[in-house]
């Protein structure tokens, strides 16, 4: 179950369920459907663009929309390159002064989540990270740094993230309640 990019609700059930079944699934997932659809709506409202977690300004906008190139296109560039200075330079700084040590680091347009790490010590971002306000940005660095050590999300994982971000929680709420805006 899925919205599509027009925000239509999208359900894919194996051919021997019945239409019962199917309409017993979306009733016990309707919690989930509202809250979706609503940050589909709240979406399609925001027309705002963000770097480090503030509004660009709509000068600046007026400038990519204008072009003749194609204008998402442009702007995903712009993110990506944002992306890859800030990224690589803080998550190196923080690397050192928490003494972690990565061969990698790759900036992505993943669309579901906000960074991985790799068992051979590559680090992964999607671009759209840097449209966070620059404590969320830290938090999913650490994050993913912490996996250098813990490749799981287990209990010592999480007193690792802590030790170096006593108040990681609130920018992973930020990140969940606040991440629809950052998309293009």
């Amino acid at each position: 179950m899925r919205f599509d990019t027009h925000g239509v609700l999208q359900v894919r059930a194996p051919k021997f369920l019945l239409p019962a079944q199917i309409d017993a699934f979306i009733q016990k997932n309707t919690a989930w459907i509202e809250k979706h659809y609503t940050n589909i709506q709240k979406q399609s409202q925001d027309k705002k663009y963000y770097l480090f977690g503030e509004v660009i300004d709509p000068e600046m906008m007026y400038n990519f929309w204008r072009d003749r190139e194609s204008s998402p296109q442009k702007l995903e560039r712009f993110y990506k390159s944002e992306a890859k200075k800030y990224l690589k330079t803080r998550t190196t700084e923080l690397a050192n002064m928490h003494k972690f040590d990565f061969d990698s680091i790759k900036i992505t347009s993943a669309k579901t989540r906000w960074g991985s790490c790799s068992s051979n010590k590559t680090i992964n971002f999607t671009y759209r990270l840097i449209m966070a306000p620059k404590e969320a940005i830290e938090y999913v660095i650490i994050h993913e740094l912490c996996h250098l050590r813990q490749m799981n999300h287990g209990p010592r994982f999480w007193k690792e993230v802590a030790n170096i971000m006593p108040d990681y929680h609130i920018q992973e709420k930020h990140l969940k309640d606040e991440g629809w805006r950052y998309r293009i």
